[in-house]
């Protein structure tokens, strides 16, 4: 559902001011309850994507990819998070949630360029640094990968790893854009914090050096968590 409005307002076929439908027509469009479809709508308007106007309704609100902060990262430049934190002295483990087949929504199906509702490989993981969880990750592989991977190797090495050691691909070029937003309750549970506590969310598509599109992700991290990294701005 979150994802659908999204994509709704961001492809405008939600214009910027439409109002959206009611939360009982949402229910029933979804068939699930009207406390779901509160939920969705807080969080989509705590991250500026609706308005919600008492008496009124909901509304939505412009939403393009020029309000992120947008970098081109130089691969020959930057090394991966884990090689980051090991030069600051620090160690990366993860622990699996999840590695299964999902149906891509419309936005990952847009960004690994597949038709919506494709299955795709998906991993998802928390992130820990010397014990201490600092955010979470998912990374949706394109339908062109083969993975051929043990689970151990998805339960201890990095994103980087896994495509370069393990798939045999070298990345070529990696699109990002940084953004805010609040933990949903299922983040919250999983990373152990608040419900509605700030996240600072790096979008990233990789490709190959043949310019093929590897995977689409997302890693979240929660406050005071920071990392740095060498990038240049695109103007575009």
């Amino acid at each position: 559902m979150y994802d659908h409005f999204v994509e709704q307002i961001r492809s405008q076929k939600l214009k910027v001011g439409q109002r959206l439908p009611t939360e009982k027509q949402i229910a029933k469009s979804f068939e699930v309850s009207r406390s779901t479809v509160q939920t969705v709508m807080s969080r989509l308007a705590l991250e500026g994507v609706v308005r919600r106007q008492a008496g009124q309704g909901t509304f939505a609100c412009r939403l393009t990819d020029d309000m992120m902060v947008r970098v081109n990262l130089d691969i020959h430049n930057i090394q991966s998070f884990e090689n980051e934190m090991a030069v600051s002295g620090d160690h990366v483990t993860y622990h699996l949630i999840s590695f299964s087949r999902r149906a891509a929504s419309p936005i990952v199906a847009s960004k690994l360029g597949i038709a919506e509702g494709t299955l795709v490989s998906t991993l998802e993981r928390l992130r820990f640094v010397e014990d201490e969880c600092i955010g979470s990750e998912v990374r949706y592989f394109s339908p062109d990968i083969i993975l051929d991977v043990s689970a151990h190797a998805l339960e201890t090495q990095g994103g980087h790893e896994l495509i370069e050691l393990g798939l045999g691909i070298r990345i070529g070029r990696i699109d990002a854009a940084l953004r805010a937003m609040v933990a949903s309750e299922n983040q919250a549970k999983q990373m152990n914090v608040t419900a509605g506590a700030p996240l600072l969310v790096r979008s990233h598509t990789l490709f190959s050096e043949e310019d093929m599109v590897i995977l689409h992700g997302e890693s979240f991290y929660v406050e005071p968590f920071s990392f740095r990294y060498t990038a240049t701005v695109r103007n575009s």
